[in-house]
């Protein structure tokens, strides 16, 4: 039997919240071979959703709260959530509508089969925003399209020997999925969707593969320095196409191109490039930075149920040893007056 730790991000909304926390309670149910903690981060964005876990961390001493000083991306989330993790696995969900009690059933069985780093993702890609269209990401994945993003993951299990080398992460624009492939560890990754079927509840489908995740350049920079880049990329490749059907009106139409046309196009070109480059070296220099300043990745306010050191735990040990020693001790001073008592009421008799 082990102590499985799942991490939970808090979200703004109350409702959902219950309805995890019955989905974790349901999870522990089924799964009665391992233990579990559920770890609930919180960036200071929502207190109507702390003040309910607050609540219900009093009662039950598996929730573990951990109360951020504000919101320092998602990144610093996970990480303060595997630091605080006392189990000998670290699972994480989402909970984009999800059960787990079904999916994490699933990863703790690979995990039980010696697998480091477990999976899962939903079988039909969700949706995307139009806000969210020509984003960073948007064209890494045009450029990576077999990659597996840290968004696409609605639940991940790791290690414990994995998630103690995460935890000293120092770079706040780490890259979860480029890290977890340095680690060398090969990854499991379970696909699931629901499958629908007459006079049947919806139920899920699970589909199993060996994965192996691929190394790309992330660029994870302020916003500054992205857009920087994009409009760079933008009036770059504008510049070039504009020059292109400039020379080939001028060469193969016999059409008369101004000399300006040529001048501007070769103008924007430039610029262009520069930008892209202010966005590339701004970016590695404000990483460079960072790392340079040492600091920490995230600050904790409060924990509420906080996890024991290694100093509390050991006590606690040698204090439940004593006592059952002098438990021990007591029975058997008082089987030796009993006896006694025996002997002499025996020697009485005679």
């Amino acid at each position: 039997m082990g102590l499985v730790s799942i991490i939970i991000p808090v979200t703004h909304r109350v409702n959902r919240l219950v309805l995890q926390t019955r989905q974790l309670e349901t999870l522990a149910s089924e799964v009665t071979g391992h233990d579990f903690e559920f770890i609930f981060v919180d960036d200071g964005s929502y207190p109507e959703s702390l003040q309910a876990l607050k609540d219900k961390a009093k009662n039950d001493k598996r929730y573990r709260v951990i109360s951020l000083t504000r919101d320092f991306g998602p990144t610093a989330s996970f990480l303060a959530g595997i630091t605080y993790a006392s189990g000998d696995c670290a699972g994480f969900f989402s909970g984009r509508n999800l059960d787990p009690s079904q999916v994490f059933g699933e990863l703790i069985h690979h995990w039980e089969s010696s697998a480091k780093i477990v999976f899962g993702k939903w079988a039909i890609p969700i949706p995307r925003s139009r806000s969210k269209l020509y984003s960073e990401n948007f064209f890494r994945r045009k450029l990576f399209p077999n990659r597996i993003y840290f968004q696409d993951i609605s639940s991940l299990l790791i290690d414990k020997d994995v998630f103690i080398i995460l935890s000293q992460i120092t770079d706040p624009f780490s890259d979860i999925i480029e890290t977890l492939a340095w680690t060398g560890f090969k990854p499991h990754l379970v696909e699931y969707s629901l499958l629908a079927q007459e006079g049947e509840a919806k139920r899920l489908t699970f589909r199993d593969q060996e994965i192996s995740l691929e190394y790309s350049e992330g660029i994870y920079s302020p916003k500054t320095f992205r857009t920087s880049f994009s409009i760079g990329l933008f009036l770059a490749i504008l510049g070039a196409l504009a020059a292109i059907g400039l020379i080939f009106a001028s060469e193969y139409t016999q059409q008369f191109v101004p000399d300006w046309w040529m001048l501007t196009s070769a103008i924007v070109l430039i610029i262009g490039v520069q930008l892209g480059m202010m966005g590339v070296f701004g970016e590695r220099l404000f990483r460079s930075l960072e790392k340079i300043r040492s600091r920490p990745v995230f600050i904790v306010d409060s924990i509420i149920n906080p996890p024991l050191s290694p100093s509390t735990e050991g006590r606690e040990k040698i204090e439940k040893m004593i006592l059952s020693l002098w438990s021990i001790r007591k029975q058997k001073i008082a089987y030796a007056s009993s006896t006694s008592v025996l002997s002499s009421e025996d020697e009485v008799q005679e």
